[in-house]
């Protein structure tokens, strides 16, 4: 072969190379059901890595999903003999966290008011007579003395609680670590930019399929904003961070007089919260912590969140709330505002 021919042949082998190296793989959208909700899942990877994500997420939902009757949380809530894993153990410990930091407002032994007040699984409600509001508010007493995390304990491998009517609830928590998990599971496989979103909630990485930081759209907070044509109050571009979203405006009931009853329960009162906030979405390192904070900023309303939002390093929030006359107002920290898109 000519000097010349060896030279066009190297030339020519190098532009295969170089383009072989050029291709990335294609993003993979997956989606289905877990924890009583949906999830969609996309990343950039050679290959759709759906069914080893869904391994990790069933041997977490047998752990602290309250919607699947053989779970460890589940048994607990029976009293039934069960054995705490690594996964409900870093929750609770979590759990444990956010308790004293909000003290007290954020408290997984919850689910008794919760199914007092007919926010558990299997209430579907509109509105409800005067005589039963009234007798919801005469019994709400009655559940306040089993609430309180220091009513419960892990001892060893197992929950022991100070009375067996003590109901537990994590999914404040459960839902924005099953996120977590997912975003664990994507990176063992070396995926670096994904979106993780379960139930509205989110944990992101990297870039999106257009090469740039992620856009998520923070919906407006009307009753009228469905989960099927969702309205975006604003959009913002973020990414290696997550995302959580809580509101008011969305499961609830009235009363036949035309009180709301909102299905974020104050645990140190017993009572749905009667302030005004209506929706509060935070940014923050994991879903874990977004999801807890978003759900404590929800009971203190927006002046004691936004205050407390400043004073955690790594937490940015928007908080949108009614005012005395009906008119939506927002407040948000300074690093959410410039995340903000429009």
């Amino acid at each position: 072969m000519s000097f010349i021919k060896r030279i066009a042949f190297l030339l020519f082998a190098i532009g295969i190379l170089s383009s072989c190296q050029e291709k990335k793989p294609k993003y993979i959208q997956d989606s289905g059901f877990v924890f009583g909700t949906a999830y969609n899942f996309r990343y950039q990877y050679d290959k759709s890595l759906n069914n080893e994500i869904r391994q990790v997420l069933d041997m977490y939902d047998n752990s602290l999903s309250t919607f699947n009757t053989n779970s460890t949380v589940s048994k607990i809530n029976r009293n039934e003999h069960h054995q705490v894993d690594s996964f409900f153990t870093t929750v609770w410990n979590k759990a444990m966290e956010m308790n004293a930091l909000s003290d007290g407002v954020f408290d997984v032994t919850i689910r008794g008011l919760s199914s007092h007040w007919r926010f558990a699984k299997g209430f579907l409600l509109d509105t409800i007579s005067t005589e039963v509001y009234d007798s919801l508010v005469a019994g709400a007493k009655d559940v306040l003395p089993l609430i309180g995390m220091d009513k419960i304990r892990l001892q060893g491998d197992s929950i022991v609680k100070d009375d067996p009517r003590i109901q537990i609830d994590m999914n404040a928590l459960a839902e924005g670590y099953g996120i977590d998990v997912a975003a664990m599971t994507l990176e063992k496989f070396g995926v670096q930019n994904y979106m993780v979103e379960i139930g509205g909630e989110l944990h992101l990485k990297g870039l999106s399929p257009s090469g740039s930081k992620w856009r998520i759209g923070i919906d407006s907070p009307s009753e009228d904003n469905n989960i099927f044509e969702r309205q975006a109050q604003h959009i913002i571009e973020v990414t290696d961070c997550a995302i959580s979203t809580s509101g008011s405006y969305r499961q609830f009931y009235y009363t036949a007089d035309g009180k709301r009853i909102s299905h974020t329960i104050n645990p140190k009162t017993g009572f749905p919260i009667e302030h005004k906030t209506l929706s509060v979405t935070v940014i923050g390192p994991n879903t874990m912590t977004t999801d807890a904070m978003a759900t404590i900023f929800m009971v203190i309303g927006h002046e004691k969140a936004i205050e407390m939002a400043n004073s955690i390093d790594g937490i940015e929030t928007l908080i949108i709330y009614e005012n005395d006359d009906k008119e939506q107002v927002e407040v948000m920290t300074d690093g959410f505002r410039q995340v903000m898109v429009r």
